[in-house]
């Protein structure tokens, strides 16, 4: 058996458990089935499009993050925000640390202030999520059965935007007082470590760079709302542009817990949403999740495989080159 019919069976068996331990005999599979192939190449190929855009916004705003650390042309943050959404998406979240690395190594940056920026972005990406969130509650009329679903969501959104408010201001305080905390450290590798983390967050001292920063997250979000769009009109579904952002932050919540080369989270926070605000069957929802994770994943793998092939790179090659930090 090859890998593509390895996976294609992995993908099956997983829908037929989940489709068994929720729904058992009463699953409709002939919807299933015809639901993976009610497709519109054309909208696909447009939120496939729109995906590769949004690597670009993100490399636009890492530039403006790490330009305090050191000018980067924009083309190397292109190819590693690509190579590092792959690893993420084959490796799972131990795949966070690749775009820091690459970028390390290739650009000999300091290793621990392009891990700051990451933190930064992550913050700054949870601050759009619970926007769009919010934005999208406001123009999209849930059924009343999903209530107190929306209830708790809400509460859960409240507790993730204080504690990255917290957060934002720690690294603020930190910022600007690191020589003063590093006086009060006795190891030197540490205080160094510290240092240039610190080094990382240097856009910090810059309101115009903050205010880039937020300016291109709100880009990107947008970007990856279109996606979502595109990728719902793919499967026929007549959805507002807030429907699909709806679903869009329910995936994007449901990513950050996810199996290395599969998923699940993705497909989890897609489910959830489609059957619980939009009342989809659920036999629909699961295999238009498992389209949509296709779409979404898929290309960004193959695009990375395929450039790291071409510069005759290995994740090996990460591994062993020197770092500047």
């Amino acid at each position: 058996m090859n890998r593509k019919s390895l996976f294609l069976l992995i993908l099956t068996v997983i829908a037929f458990i989940v489709a068994y331990r929720l729904w058992g005999s009463d699953f409709d599979w002939s919807l299933f089935y015809s639901s993976l192939w009610n497709i519109q190449i054309s909208w696909l190929m447009a939120s496939i499009a729109a995906t590769f855009l949004t690597y670009v916004c993100r490399a636009v705003r890492w530039q403006v993050l790490l330009d305090p650390v050191k000018p980067i042309r924009i083309k190397p943050l292109i190819s590693a925000n690509l190579v590092g959404f792959s690893a993420i998406f084959v490796l799972g979240r131990a795949g966070e640390v690749i775009r820091p690395l690459w970028v390390a190594r290739r650009e000999q940056t300091p290793l621990t202030a392009s891990v700051a920026t990451i933190v930064v972005e992550r913050f700054l990406d949870t601050f759009m999520i619970i926007m769009f969130f919010g934005w999208s509650l406001l123009l999209v009329k849930p059924p009343a059965a999903a209530d107190r679903t929306v209830k708790l969501m809400k509460d859960a959104s409240w507790v993730m935007l204080i504690g990255s408010v917290a957060a934002m201001i720690f690294l603020f305080f930190f910022r600007a007082n690191i020589h003063r905390i590093v006086r009060y450290v006795r190891l030197a590798k540490i205080a160094s470590v510290m240092k240039n983390f610190s080094a990382g967050l240097s856009f910090l001292d810059r309101g115009s760079s903050f205010g880039l920063a937020i300016a291109h997250s709100l880009l990107l979000w947008i970007v990856i709302s279109l996606s979502f769009w595109f990728m719902m009109l793919g499967m026929n579904f007549q959805f507002s542009i807030q429907a699909a952002t709806l679903v869009m932050v329910g995936s994007a919540i449901g990513s950050i817990a996810q199996i290395p080369g599969i998923g699940g989270g993705f497909q989890a926070g897609w489910v959830f949403c489609m059957t619980t605000f939009f009342l989809i069957p659920p036999e629909k929802a699961i295999a238009t999740s498992l389209v949509a994770w296709v779409a979404s994943y898929v290309p960004t793998v193959v695009a990375g495989g395929l450039y790291m092939i071409s510069q005759g790179l290995s994740l090996k090659d990460l591994r062993t080159a020197p770092v500047a930090d």
